[in-house]
């Protein structure tokens, strides 16, 4: 019988195994890729469908292989852009992208991605909050189509709006929150257990996120209910 927690752990041991930037070298992407597809068939949630309670929760990103092409072959922590970051409607700024975490709940079809974000040179942060919806459906149980309908840059506790945008170089009262209307994407959630969960991109992206015990960022959350044998 295969040991899921020895793929696991090893799975993890690899993510750890990165180059100093961050990214990894050829052997290491194999082999974390070899570890993702030996578990995949393993998942003891094949239908995520008929355990959303289960897959709600917030998670943070541990290896994240982005499909689109401004993020292909970056680590999670590298340079980026606000616009690049926001589907086009923040501006062409630069940031730092620190941890990426996602929320997702079933009251409210929440599927929101949380981006931990700084200037630059690191002195000030913030959250970079992509407000998104899912729908699942028995005919195919572990695909969310998922609709990205609004972004968000939010201000630490005790910095205010005005703040935000001159540590960020925003022209003064510009929005921080712009509805958006991007193409409908979906992610196949092909692995998912108590801590571990593995998704598959539809833009071709490849993501392995821990759960996390933790209120979330931008909806609250309970422990998620424990997996029930067979």
């Amino acid at each position: 019988m295969t040991d899921i927690h020895a793929l696991k752990t090893e799975l993890r041991a690899a993510i750890e195994h990165c180059q100093p930037d961050g990214s990894y070298d050829d052997d290491t992407c194999e082999r974390i890729h070899t570890l993702v597809g030996a578990l995949v068939p393993l998942t003891p949630t094949p239908s995520p469908f008929a355990r959303q309670d289960f897959v709600e929760s917030p998670w943070v990103s541990e290896f994240a292989q982005f499909g689109a092409k401004h993020t292909a072959g970056k680590p999670i922590q590298h340079l980026s852009s606000m616009k690049l970051q926001s589907f086009s409607r923040l501006p062409d700024l630069p940031i730092r992208v620190l941890a990426i975490e996602q929320e997702i709940r079933v009251e409210g079809r929440h599927y929101n991605n949380v981006t931990a974000v700084t200037t630059p040179d690191g002195a000030h942060a913030a959250q970079l909050i992509v407000w998104g919806r899912y729908d699942v459906g028995a005919a195919e149980p572990q695909r969310y189509a998922v609709e990205f309908y609004a972004v968000e840059l939010v201000a630490p506790a005790g910095i205010s709006d005005d703040e935000l945008r001159a540590q960020f170089g925003m022209e003064a009262g510009s929005p921080l929150r712009i509805e958006l209307k991007p193409p409908r994407l979906h992610s196949d959630i092909v692995y998912c257990d108590e801590d571990m969960r593995i998704n598959f991109g539809s833009l071709g992206g490849i993501y392995v996120l821990k759960r996390l015990a933790t209120p979330g960022k931008s909806v609250s959350f309970t422990p998620a209910p424990a997996l029930q044998a067979g």
